[in-house]
């Protein structure tokens, strides 16, 4: 497999911030000033010689639009990738480990490939050790010991998918640099859509293809946040369905409106015992499926495959459910998904490309109002984020995420955004002065997908496309 040679060199030159002209040759790769000036950072903090092989990678944080845990289920969702992002400089060496070296941080730790382990008291080591350990059980030990130097922009645990940028991250830099003996060409060269589905298995523990899971991470959803890290376009939200990875439409965001995200300072952990929170809307989208099965004609895989079949009937499913003790909570489960997919998304869509913005905060309000009561998974913070947006003119402002905690998005006019950010968390910190050492906020723009260059043993299909 051949690449585009990068050098330690190469990046740590003092006019590497000029790497779009001299590295980024095609309409793949565009890097900007300030991601260059990122990269040579990153490369000084290596310790390898300067004619040493690197790979760069740039994986952006992602905002979820619409479709508030619809893409296990079996729905689409509505999405962008964010301006933030985790960017990362990669070499090999010649020790069978992995090595993760966290710049921001000052923080470094070694994974040995025959007994990877986490570090007690820092959770994002599980996420590596999850990614090793299945790599190497399906593709074999890497032939190469693989270093890695990274930083994040993200609000760590924030709702903008820095766990999963986190994977994919660590899956890219393995594949790209480690050589695996054993891998099949078929996952040596991947579409960005495949990818996404591969990683989210990755994270999640399911089976994926032929390569059977693991009890996995991160929560037990699909491949949302994946999908809008690797496969994102400049100024657009995307719809995108996953059972396969699959783009079904996209929104262009008009240039007369601003992103303003608001993190809120509540953090929104996936480890540990905070799962069992996270995964409860998951397990009651599978009991409804489950509950459906018993008595349908033909098996549905999920909600959205059940809603499709001919013989689905609402009225039958809530007879159905009703006979269930937690029937009350199973009903209200189903009910945000089918009106998030069958109501909520389509018309936020319509009036969106109209530019009808008052019944496009309709169509997000509600959203937001069916996560609180259907789904339970907000906190006062982001509801009062919600509403602090919309009382200061935000055309639509929804939490995003798996929920508990994390950040909310607002639309707004882009005259006035860089003064609604400020009044908003003028607002927020009226209310909540503890949070305010850690929230944020800060105007976007939806942004491209994930970049990477200069991997040796592993490529992106059409890679023009991004």
């Amino acid at each position: 497999m051949t690449a585009e040679k990068i050098t330690l060199r190469d990046l740590r030159e003092p006019l590497a911030a000029k790497a779009n002209q001299a590295l980024g040759r095609t309409s793949a790769v565009s890097w900007s000033s300030e991601l260059a000036e990122r990269f040579q950072t990153l490369a000084l903090a290596h310790t390898g010689p300067d004619a040493r092989e690197a790979m760069v990678l740039n994986v952006p944080g992602r905002i979820e639009v619409l479709g508030k845990h619809t893409d296990y289920a079996g729905g689409p969702s509505l999405t962008c990738a964010s301006s933030l992002s985790m960017a990362a400089v990669v070499t090999t060496h010649d020790q069978p480990f992995l090595l993760v070296v966290d710049a921001a941080r000052g923080t470094q730790v070694e994974f040995p490939y025959d007994n990877p382990l986490p570090t007690e008291g820092q959770s994002w080591t599980l996420y590596v050790c999850a990614v090793l350990k299945r790599l190497i059980r399906h593709f074999g030990t890497p032939e190469r010991g693989v270093s890695i130097v990274l930083s994040s922009q993200l609000p760590s645990a924030s709702g903008m998918s820095s766990s999963s940028g986190l994977i994919i991250t660590i899956a890219l830099s393995l594949l790209g640099m480690g050589k695996f003996a054993n891998i099949p060409r078929r996952y040596a060269v991947m579409s960005r859509e495949r990818f996404a589905g591969f990683a989210g298995a990755l994270e999640s523990g399911a089976d994926f293809e032929e390569l059977k899971g693991d009890k996995g991470v991160g929560t037990k959803g699909g491949s949302e946040d994946h999908t809008a890290i690797l496969c994102s376009s400049l100024g657009a939200f995307n719809l995108y369905t996953y059972f396969p990875v699959q783009q079904v439409g996209t929104v262009t965001l008009p240039g007369t409106v601003r992103l303003v995200v608001a993190s809120s300072g509540v953090v929104a952990r996936k480890t540990g015992e905070a799962k069992d929170s996270y995964n409860l809307a998951s397990r009651r989208a599978r009991r409804v499926v489950h509950l459906w099965n018993e008595s349908a004609p033909e098996a549905a895989l999920n909600m959205g495959e059940m809603v499709a079949h001919e013989s689905f009937d609402r009225n039958r499913l809530r007879e159905v459910l009703n006979s269930d003790q937690d029937g009350a909570h199973l009903w209200h489960r189903f009910m945000q998904f089918d009106q998030e997919v069958n109501v909520i998304i389509p018309g936020a869509i319509d009036a969106l490309r109209r530019g009808e913005w008052s019944s496009f905060g309709r169509f997000i309000d509600e959203s937001q109002k069916m996560a609180h009561e259907w789904l339970g998974n907000q906190v006062p913070e982001t509801n009062d984020l919600v509403r602090l947006a919309r009382n200061l003119g935000a055309y639509g402002a929804s939490a995003f995420g798996a929920g508990f905690g994390g950040a909310v998005w607002a639309i707004v006019d882009g005259k006035s955004a860089e003064h609604f950010c400020t009044q908003w968390k003028t607002a927020y910190a009226e209310g909540y002065p503890a949070r305010m050492s850690v929230a944020r906020f800060f105007l976007d723009r939806p942004s491209v997908a994930a970049i990477i260059q200069g991997a040796q043993s592993f490529r992106f299909e059409i890679e023009e496309a991004y």
